[in-house]
């Protein structure tokens, strides 16, 4: 994220540079939904903490944009912060146990 300079992210979600400031300089948070969505993938960092600042700047997403879970996003992320880690968490754990019991075959 910090490697990308302003005038970057403008040109790749398409606003002028002096929009960028303002809302870095927090005088505006004016960015449409859109906008907020194309600048979290263009930083490389979740959308609910670029809009909010609260939670994880790590993508909560796979990175094709698509939630691999039968319940919504926005169910998820209306939880409290805490459930939300010790969700996560816990399926760290899980994946790490699967991939202990079937461990890569090296070729």
């Amino acid at each position: 994220m910090a490697q990308k300079d302003r005038q970057e992210l403008a040109d790749g979600i398409g606003v002028s540079v002096q929009a960028i400031g303002q809302v870095i300089a927090g005088k505006t948070k004016a960015l449409t939904a859109e906008n907020s969505a194309l600048a979290a993938r263009f930083l490389g960092v979740d959308i609910f903490w670029l809009a909010t600042g609260l939670g994880d700047p790590k993508i909560l997403l796979k990175a094709s944009g698509q939630w691999p879970f039968s319940i919504s996003v926005e169910s998820f992320l209306a939880i409290p912060e805490a459930e939300q880690n010790r969700i996560g968490e816990y399926i760290e754990f899980c994946v790490n146990k699967w991939q202990t019991a079937h461990p890569a075959k090296k070729s």
